[in-house]
């Protein structure tokens, strides 16, 4: 019985790189630092790249201009993420992101990064016109990116039921609530990387195409 189980135990970290590599996608930031994306593209099975850009109305990311331009030159549709942050008006924190991303070839919606709110307001009134206002300015909703604990909080409602949503939940489960793609993981390794990466799968029935914008953005 010793030995049934140990050989079990051998096997599980063996299972578990066999549900979490081969990432989609991944969500690259200034955490990750200097990144060769050349063999990102040559040697990983990547398909798409979001960007971390910004936070609040005056929070740029240091790599973010680098990411996006190498991503995309490498052949990678790229998309930008925006953290909110409800200290700042919805109209400042778009000036910021659209100043960070002014130029850039972008072919995927804007990602809004809800963070976990608990114990302060989320101040969602705030958040629906950050959410308007960025989908006036590029002609497609921004998906929604948070844990699955800040989606029910908010997101379940049915006003949200157009919206794309990134679920955060690392780990080997499937996310138990609605999800276009889900952060399976913080710890992706990828060729081209020192540090690790979040990993992104897109849900079974959508593709990439279910992201990109009518016509990219610059």
């Amino acid at each position: 019985m010793r030995k049934i189980l140990l050989t079990l135990l051998l096997a599980l970290p063996l299972m578990a790189a066999a549900q979490t590599t081969a990432p989609y996608g991944i969500y690259v930031s200034q955490n990750q630092g200097t990144v060769d994306w050349p063999a990102v593209h040559e040697e990983s099975d990547v398909d798409f790249v979001y960007v971390q850009v910004t936070s609040g109305a005056t929070i740029t990311d240091s790599r973010c201009g680098t990411n996006l331009s190498m991503a995309a030159k490498s052949g990678f549709p790229v998309g930008a993420v925006h953290r909110y942050d409800r200290h700042y008006n919805a109209e400042g924190q778009l000036a910021n992101f659209q100043a960070a991303v002014k130029g850039y070839d972008m072919k995927l919606a804007p990602v809004v990064y809800v963070e976990p709110d608990n114990p302060y307001d989320l101040k969602i009134k705030r958040l629906d016109m950050l959410l308007q206002l960025m989908e006036q300015a590029y002609g497609v909703k921004p998906l929604i990116m948070c844990t699955a604990e800040t989606y029910l909080k908010y997101f379940s409602l049915e006003r949200y039921a157009s919206f794309h949503v990134i679920i955060i939940s690392n780990g080997l489960k499937f996310p138990a609530t609605r999800y276009s793609v889900w952060q399976y993981t913080d710890k992706e390794q990828v060729p081209g990387f020192v540090n690790y990466v979040p990993g992104l799968k897109l849900h079974p029935t959508y593709k990439i195409d279910n992201l990109k914008m009518s016509a990219a953005v610059r």
